[in-house]
């Protein structure tokens, strides 16, 4: 090869290395929670309440799923997705069953609006009927007027540590807000609710917890190292649910509200710092 052959080449490969790391770097996996350069490994983006341009329109039930799992994990409202499907208020499914994931409105009133029952685990178990005297807020931002029937639910934060990543309705993997903290950090409920989720089956979110607020009001804590409480506990607010694990390769807390199925900014709600 000659000379300038030579050069040629070297400039190729050159080139080709900056082009790969121009890429590495680009890439969301490489980029930690706030922002530097240490990589950490992003979150399934298909699990943070899906839209309906990527949701499935159907879904195959497995063995421990239960219709309140199914529904959070496509962004749907339970009660709607059962009413879609013909399921009663026991909301008990089966593994191999065949779930249409779209929304109804409520008809004839399967569901009772103050003493409802738990979706079951798709084993056919059917979970205990809870009263639920919670109060609603009926808005996305906390300002918004309330519910007349009901008062505000009061919220507290469930880590006093930096927020390190904020919601953003258009990014798929930012439902929610990610605080940072230590390993082992006391994560707390929200809110006083009903644990109507705790367990590890929804990808994408490590050790889960979903505690039911009202009948349109979710909080979700997700990568947690241990979960302290069991699906029907009832919850204190401030109470001590769980203790904080691993957010790819730092300690984090995820951190969620939906409202009727859908995410929404939780600082909206949460008092502010």
């Amino acid at each position: 090869m000659n000379r300038i052959g030579r050069k040629a080449s070297k400039f190729l490969t050159v080139t080709s290395i900056v082009v790969l790391l121009t890429a590495c770097l680009n890439n969301p996996a490489y980029r930690s929670l706030d922002g530097n350069s240490t990589p950490f490994t992003s979150r399934n983006n298909t699990n943070s309440g899906s839209s309906s341009q990527d949701r499935p329109a159907r879904y195959q039930v497995r063995s421990g799923d239960t219709l309140f799992s199914i529904a959070f994990r496509y962004g749907l409202d339970y009660r709607k997705l059962a009413n879609a499907n013909n399921i009663d208020s026991s909301y008990t499914i089966f593994a191999g069953q065949v779930l249409e994931l779209r929304e109804a409105e409520r008809s004839g009133g399967a569901v009772s609006s103050t003493n409802q029952s738990r979706p079951s685990r798709s084993n056919g178990g059917s979970s205990s009927s809870v009263t639920n005297g919670n109060s609603q807020n009926s808005g996305v931002n906390a300002s918004t007027a309330n519910s007349a029937a009901e008062p505000a639910i009061q919220w507290v934060w469930p880590h006093d540590g930096t927020i390190v990543r904020t919601f953003n309705a258009n990014v798929s993997d930012r439902k929610g807000v990610d605080i940072g903290g230590q390993f082992g950090d006391s994560v707390k409920a929200a809110a006083e609710g009903t644990v109507v989720y705790a367990g590890n089956g929804l990808p994408g979110y490590g050790n889960l917890i979903i505690l039911e607020h009202s009948h349109s009001l979710l909080s979700a804590y997700a990568f947690n190292q241990e979960l302290l409480v069991s699906e029907q506990d009832r919850v204190r607010k401030g109470q001590e649910i769980a203790r904080m694990g691993r957010q790819g390769d730092q300690p984090g807390l995820h951190f969620e509200i939906r409202r009727e199925g859908k995410p929404v900014n939780p600082e909206a709600y949460l008092p502010r710092r």
